[in-house]
């Protein structure tokens, strides 16, 4: 039996819109600014999100918008897929 996978390997910046499965954990490489993510291409659970950046500063709390993602973070700069929906305050 096999199964067949759906993979994410692009470079985003910021607002680029991906859709992403719900259920999958995407990485991001802060240095090369790829967004990288791998999920079965059956997945019925996928999602628009928009590549967001939080500056939080010298913060110990940030607020994203409910079923965010959280790619990377530190040196006062996080980095989100933020729901689209959400995003466009819907």
């Amino acid at each position: 039996m096999s199964s067949e996978i759906h993979v994410i390997d692009r470079q985003v910046s910021a607002f680029d819109r991906v859709e992403v499965s719900e259920s999958a954990t995407p990485t991001y490489d802060r240095d090369d600014g790829r967004l990288r993510a791998a999920y079965p291409a059956n997945s019925d659970d996928e999602r628009e999100y928009v590549f967001s950046i939080y500056r939080y500063g010298d913060a110990n709390t940030f607020e994203v918008a409910d079923g965010a993602k959280i790619l990377d973070y530190g040196e006062g700069v996080a980095h989100v897929l933020t729901p689209a929906d959400a995003y466009e305050g819907e």
